[in-house]
């Protein structure tokens, strides 16, 4: 079963920050403030979370070049990203405060966080010529509020 903790904090995110076979990984204990893990031929160490916090978008973020981006001819906001690879297609929709996707990853974190980045929006995102959700949020909070100001009085 998915967790927040385990969603963020996992053996196989260890594994991949290290460069090591997951099955290395002896003991694995994620603590209040950081994770503790021991490695087979090595000593005991501790891990800070905010490592973990940075692969998880990086691990997406590297994904998503993998990935086929294709923007609606209809709809602009609406983005079809396809997996050459495992042969699977999922729709992104960007909307004012975010985006949606339909894959698992996405859902579970939108359940979690509350907001949510998969690798097939960062696939979508970059063909928008963005290198991160957080300036898409941005540049999309500016426009609204561009929007909304009242014209300057005359």
């Amino acid at each position: 079963m998915i967790t927040a903790t385990n969603l963020l904090y996992s053996k196989s995110a260890l594994a991949r920050i290290l460069g090591i076979d997951a099955r290395l990984i002896t003991r694995f204990e994620v603590w209040h403030s950081v994770i503790f893990a021991v490695i087979k031929g090595r000593r005991p160490r501790f891990f800070s979370k905010k490592i973990f916090k940075t692969h998880f978008v990086e691990w997406r973020q590297a994904q998503a070049r993998a990935l086929t981006a294709t923007q609606n001819v209809f709809n602009p906001n609406i983005f079809y990203v396809r997996n050459e690879t495992k042969e699977t297609a999922y729709t992104v929709n960007f909307l004012l405060g975010g985006a949606t996707c339909e894959c698992e990853d996405w859902k579970n974190q939108s359940q979690f966080f509350g907001m949510a980045c998969c690798k097939h929006i960062y696939s979508a995102l970059s063909q928008l010529g963005f290198t991160s959700f957080r300036d898409y949020i941005a540049e999309r909070k500016a426009i609204s509020l561009a929007i909304a100001a009242p014209p300057p009085a005359a």
